[in-house]
Order: C-alpha cells, then sequence, then structure tokens
C-alpha cells in the first residue's frame, strides 16, 4: 500500500496581521481532519482547555484529533518527529512574524547529495510535500508598515519594514487581505493591484479575523519549489504581460532598460537624493561602468539594496533592467531621471 503525502502548509505575516487567527480559526473548522500546528510559542494559540486531551512543554494533544507543538531545534527534526510518532492529515507551520517563508519551504526539498553527506539529517521528503505558502496582512496597517524608515528590531539581516514584507508577499502563493472590516475600500484595491504587481501568480482572499473558507487554502496543491526559487520571477512574468493598465488607485509597472553602464558616482549621487515616493517597489539588474559585475537593485518601501551578485556572461547581455512599481508613475521622468547617470561612452570590458 502506497503511503499517502502529508500536505504542508506555512503561515506567515508581521506580527498584528491575525496569522495566529488564523490558525486557530483552522484548528476550530478541521472538518475531521487530524491536524498538527506547529507554532513557536503556545502563548497565542486559543486551545479551549475543555478539548484538551493531552498536555506537555512541548505539546497539547486535542480530542478532536489535533495537535499543536512548539518548534525547538530543527524545524525538519520536528516533522520528522510528527510523522513517526503521531497520525496526523496535515501539518500548518507559523512562521515567526519576521519570517520569510521561502527559506522555509526551501527545508522540505532537501537534494540527496546533502542527505548523503548528513545522515543525521531525517530524510522526510517521500512522507510530506509542501501545499502552500499562505501570507497573512493587516489591510488596514500595511501600507505605513511597509514605509517605515528604519530597521526592525531584532533582525539580524537588518532588513527594512518594507524589505521583509515584500520577501513576504513575493514568497507567497496565497495572501489573505486580513482586517477587511477596519481597512477602508480604497486601501482593499490599491493592496490588491499592489500586490498583483509584485507576484502576478498570487491568489487573494480577503477575510475579517481571520476567517476564510478552509476548502480554500488547504489541499491546494498550488506551491511549486521551481517557482519560489526564482526571486526574480516576478520580474520576468511582468515584462511579459508589459505595463498594466492603471485604475482609479493608479498602481501600475514600469520597466526601466539600458544597453549603456551607469556611472557609479553619478547613480549613487541620484540615489542620495531619494527615488519619488511614488514608488512602491523595484527591483532589477544593473551595469556599472569599469566592471563586467552584475548588480542587484531591490528596493522596497524605504530601503535599497545594492549589491553584486555575479558577472554578465558576455557583452551582449550587459545591460540595466530594473522593473518600477507605484501609483500614477511618471515613465518619461524616470528615463530622464537615469538618463543622468549613464556613462558617456559604452566600455566594454570583454
Amino acid at each position: 500500500m502506497i503511503k499517502k503525502k502529508i500536505p504542508v502548509t506555512i503561515i506567515c505575516g508581521f506580527l498584528g496581521s491575525g496569522k495566529t487567527t488564523l490558525l486557530n480559526h483552522i484548528l476550530q473548522e478541521n472538518q475531521n481532519k487530524k491536524i498538527a500546528v506547529i507554532v513557536n510559542e503556545f502563548g497565542e494559540i486559543n486551545v479551549d482547555s475543555k478539548l484538551v486531551k493531552h498536555t506537555s512543554e512541548k505539546m497539547i494533544e486535542l480530542s478532536n484529533g489535533c495537535i499543536c507543538c512548539t518548534l525547538r531545534g530543527d524545524l525538519i527534526e520536528g516533522v520528522a518527529d510528527l510523522i513517526s510518532n503521531h497520525h496526523v492529515d496535515q501539518i500548518l507551520i507559523e512562521s515567526t512574524g519576521i519570517g520569510e517563508p521561502v527559506p522555509i519551504a526551501q527545508a522540505f526539498y532537501v537534494h540527496p547529495e546533502l542527505l548523503a553527506l548528513n545522515p543525521e539529517l531525517p530524510s522526510i521528503q517521500n512522507n510530506v510535500y509542501v501545499d502552500a505558502i499562505i501570507t497573512v496582512v493587516d489591510s488596514a496597517q500595511f501600507l505605513e508598515m511597509y514605509n517605515r524608515n528604519s530597521i526592525i528590531p531584532e533582525d539580524q539581516f537588518n532588513r527594512g519594514y518594507g524589505q521583509l514584507l515584500a520577501e513576504q508577499i513575493e514568497g507567497a502563493d496565497m495572501i489573505i487581505l486580513n482586517k477587511r472590516d477596519v481597512a477602508t475600500p480604497e486601501q482593499m484595491v490599491t493592496l490588491s493591484e499592489l500586490f498583483m504587481s509584485m507576484n502576478p501568480r498570487v491568489k487573494i482572499i480577503e477575510a475579517v479575523q481571520g476567517k476564510v473558507n478552509v476548502t480554500d487554502i488547504i489541499n491546494t496543491a498550488i506551491f511549486d519549489i521551481e517557482v519560489a526559487e526564482q526571486s526574480s520571477l516576478w520580474i520576468a512574468e511582468l515584462e511579459k504581460k508589459g505595463a498594466s493598465e492603471a485604475d482609479e488607485y493608479g498602481i501600475e509597472t514600469f520597466a526601466y532598460t539600458s544597453a549603456r553602464r551607469f556611472n557609479e558616482s553619478r547613480l549613487m549621487g541620484l540615489l542620495d537624493q531619494g527615488l519619488p515616493d511614488n514608488i512602491l517597489r523595484s527591483k532589477g539588474i544593473v551595469a556599472l561602468e569599469g566592471t563586467d559585475d552584475a548588480f542587484l537593485w531591490n528596493h522596497a518601501g524605504k530601503f535599497l539594496e545594492f549589491s553584486k551578485i555575479g558577472r554578465f556572461a558576455s557583452k551582449v547581455e550587459v545591460r540595466t533592467e530594473i522593473v518600477f512599481i507605484g501609483q500614477r508613475l511618471d515613465k518619461r521622468m524616470l528615463n530622464q531621471f537615469f538618463q543622468q547617470a549613464l556613462c558617456m561612452e559604452d566600455h566594454l570590458l570583454f
């Protein structure tokens, strides 16, 4: 008899998004399935004491067959323990508030070569699969947080709020626009347009207090590891589609391209002035004068990352390509803005 693989759903969202409320809702509407929820702390999970069958420091077992367990040590070891010692139909993983989802999903797709080199690492790939990555958003507060000009406290990567939230949006298969009841209609439309521009493949669901139709988010088989690992996929998809038509809220895209290199000092001088406030997200590859290194341009909210990521393979591939997402973008102005930083002559090093 072939053993059926257990679906794993990864749920992320910044603090206050309603992520834990969604988890509680799924537990209550378990539809006679035995669900295991892996959380960082029990504190916020609202477990009815009348349903508790057994409890320990690491695990709460409920009379309806569901299990809540805290993450202690390695995630893979924790999942392996669940598979070995408990019969479950579904596993939910709550990501930390400042966690991005794709690295969690990658843990379930360990290459056989790595397993061979680390025999102590449990092999669970034949027992589980990632079903979906879900990001929960506070619809009323998202844009204010996204545009904060500060570093996230206690974040080991020193990311800005916009950087983290962009990672959670672009890594999602589904986005739950939670707290619809306290957001304005304009906020809901703007967020829907922004998220579809940042992640054209995403499914968007609106919710109040995390209440959704559980069948819409469980056992969807929507996750694709190859898509998830291509961090610049949204750029390629946007370029295929071309600039979207802006509606009354004005979210649109613009792809800036140039075969000429930038003069680094002039480009940095422009960036010191700051990008226009109506640009919410931009990402791409930049070519600089005097080097064949390729540089990543990664901007979200008030933060812009500019770092070397490799080398162009040949002179025909040397070019700058940046996709901008924003409200009522002035494409002529953006072209003129970057024109100031281009080299007077193109210096090919190949």
